[in-house]
């Protein structure tokens, strides 16, 4: 998620400046890791593992999945940009950015739903696990 640049001090010596690396993936990778730590309270609140085989409404997994892919969407404009310089794709219009929507809300929408489809396709890998 971050990355180092060597930077200049004055010609004397040079300094590690911290870089975050705004790539979609990094906000899946900690969706994911989320859905787990979710997956693991339910379990620990239950008494049992959660048997993914099974329909899951009894768990709230589709509200735990939405909660999760809307709260790590970006809200900063700053943040937005730079992760609409590296993937194009999140600046085309999609029907969950409303009508005539600004750039900010086209750019979260696509992230939105990137983080839903992955969270999803996440959650059937590891009900395939289960079921090996």
């Amino acid at each position: 998620m971050f990355y180092y640049i060597w930077i200049a001090n004055n010609g004397q010596h040079r300094e590690r400046e911290i870089k975050m690396r705004y790539d979609t993936r990094n906000i899946i990778g900690q969706a994911k890791l989320e859905l787990d730590d979710r997956i693991k309270e339910i379990q620990e609140e239950k008494g049992k593992d959660i048997d993914l085989t099974l329909p899951l409404e009894e768990y709230y997994i589709d509200d735990i999945i939405h909660e999760i892919a809307d709260n790590n969407v970006p809200i900063y404009t700053y943040d937005l940009l730079q992760y609409a310089s590296n993937n194009f794709d999140l600046l085309q219009p999609n029907d969950l950015a409303g009508d005539n929507p600004n750039v900010d809300k086209i750019i979260q929408s696509n992230i939105y739903e990137i983080l839903m489809e992955d969270l999803y396709e996440y959650l059937n890998e590891r009900k395939e696990e289960n079921e090996k």
